[in-house]
């Protein structure tokens, strides 16, 4: 595959994450204004616990779509996963209301707003199954449009609620009604024979859809629970130990670079494990594609992350006002740790692609007790946020060499 056709492809996906997260910049100009960095704070507690079940809601089988042996098995995968997202679901909202009445281990708004989260994790599974069907079809185009209305539906919630001072609720029910709309609307692109298809399918043929890719939730299920878990846990930790206000500071700066930062590097996986997989089962290797890619995202991403190394501190006093400064130099301390993840995550799909889970399994529970330890055990939020920052920079570099040997073929 040429340069040139790989970044064909890659443009109507990344023009899609780009108008995404250009609406959210400009509703995070907003948020700050109506919104305490305590409230925000306390939404991304929310936020944590929400993309922590997002991981769990789907089973992780709609990556079984790009592991096919034959194209008519997509119909059983479709199935399975609406199934185990429902249940999923249910069971997670009542084990939340029931663990927030026995005890007060629970972050006060997990409890409290127990089934709004369920929505939206029930939501954000179906949409992350209609978003791989999509990548699987090649339907690029509709997959950056799916990336702008998620972004806006959430936008114009989250302002309305704000400007009705609806506070914390505003933010977690804008997030939700977001979510559900921009699900509904992509849904509606799928083909109708193949929704058909999906609706006539069988309990038998799901059994066998599920013993058939089990390697999905057996591995790819805890190795990237773990890694979400150590994504989400630094918010968590810090509003528990240092306070809201602070979790809201990292929350911004999350926001504000974590968030575009990681919807391209999605913009070019949504593409890359499309190609990688077919390259895989045609040749039984995807080296070329692999190393192309890694080139192109090592060089774009140097002058941008240098940029915002020397002037994120300037960026956010500018932007967002003295009360969000600190936010900036959270994000100068975590430069090195985002553009280290730019590069290496969408080449970790090759891992997958060569079902080697376990490798993956085992990366990631060395992350998750790094993630824990910096935030534990530091003495306050700069310490904590250096030591994490530059033990992730690190471990990306093995997560790296371990996703080129899958590329290589060796691991089959």
């Amino acid at each position: 595959m040429s340069t040139v056709s790989f970044f064909k492809n890659v443009r109507p996906v990344l023009m899609g994450s780009l108008g995404a997260q250009a609406i959210s910049f400009c509703v995070m100009l907003l948020i700050v204004k109506l919104y305490s960095p305590t409230e925000v704070g306390l939404f991304y507690v929310w936020l944590s616990f929400l993309a922590i079940f997002e991981v769990l809601v789907t089973g992780r089988y709609e990556s079984a779509f790009f592991s096919l042996k034959s194209e008519s098995e997509s119909s059983s995968v479709g199935k399975v996963i609406v199934y185990v997202a429902l249940w999923i679901s249910l069971i997670s909202f009542l084990c939340l209301k029931l663990f927030g009445v026995a005890t007060e281990l629970l972050p006060s708004p997990i409890p409290e707003f127990a089934l709004g989260l369920a929505l939206a994790m029930f939501g954000m599974g179906i949409n992350k199954a209609v978003l791989a069907f999509l990548a699987l079809q090649a339907q690029f185009g509709r997959l950056g449009l799916a990336k702008v209305i998620l972004a806006a539906s959430i936008a114009i919630a989250q302002i309305g609620a704000g400007l009705l001072a609806y506070g914390v609720a505003g933010l977690i029910y804008g997030q939700m009604a977001g979510i559900l709309l921009a699900t509904a609307c992509a849904f509606f692109w799928l083909d109708r024979a193949w929704l058909s298809e999906v609706w006539k399918r069988s309990s038998s043929d799901m059994v066998s859809t599920v013993k058939e890719y089990s390697n999905f939730p057996k591995y790819s299920l805890p190795a990237d629970l773990i890694n979400t878990v150590s994504n989400q846990l630094p918010v968590i930790l810090i509003a528990t130990r240092f306070g809201a206000q602070e979790a809201g500071w990292f929350a911004l700066t999350l926001r504000v670079l974590g968030a575009p930062i990681a919807l391209i590097a999605t913009s070019i996986l949504d593409v890359f494990k499309s190609q990688a997989a077919t390259e895989y089962r045609e040749h039984g290797n995807c080296e070329k594609l692999f190393l192309k890619t890694f080139k192109i995202l090592a060089v774009i991403a140097i002058l941008p992350f240098v940029f915002l190394w020397f002037a994120s501190e300037w960026m956010f006093l500018v932007f967002f006002g003295a009360e969000w400064a600190e936010a900036g130099r959270y994000a100068t301390i975590l430069v090195p740790f985002f553009y280290c993840r730019f590069v290496v995550s969408p080449l970790s799909y090759t891992i997958y692609i060569a079902q080697k889970q376990h490798l993956d399994l085992i990366w990631q529970v060395i992350l998750l007790t790094i993630s824990y330890v910096s935030f534990t055990y530091a003495e306050n939020p700069i310490i904590a946020l250096k030591l994490y920052a530059s033990s992730y920079a690190a471990m990306y570099v093995i997560y790296f060499l371990l996703a080129y040997y899958c590329a290589r073929g060796r691991a089959r």
